[in-house]
């Protein structure tokens, strides 16, 4: 099973992503900030991390290029709210299925 980490500081919105996610069979990981985040990918193996484009003391940009220095096997999403989450999950699978990149 593909292991998926969903970065988002609002629960909600992150629960929502990581249901849609897990409706595919993905084993997903919420992680509220970007420290937290950091912290689960030393401690997992991810094939893809989805990243809200609203974090709080950074980026999604520079949290996307550090994510890709610590482990540059993990593909990494930008999401924005307005973005459609169906969009994103197809987009997660060809990921898994090896149908396309980041």
């Amino acid at each position: 099973m593909s292991s998926i980490l969903v970065v988002h500081e609002i629960s909600t919105e992150r629960e929502e992503i990581a249901r849609a996610l897990e409706g595919e069979g993905f084993t997903v990981v919420q992680a509220p900030s970007a420290a937290e985040a950091v912290k689960e990918i030393w401690g997992g193996s991810f094939l893809v991390a989805v990243i809200s484009t609203l974090l709080t003391g950074t980026t999604s940009a520079s949290l996307q290029q550090q994510l890709r220095q610590m482990a540059p096997e993990i593909e990494t999403l930008i999401h924005a709210k307005n973005d459609e989450l169906p969009k994103l999950v197809r987009k997660v699978i060809k990921i898994r299925d090896g149908e396309a990149a980041a």
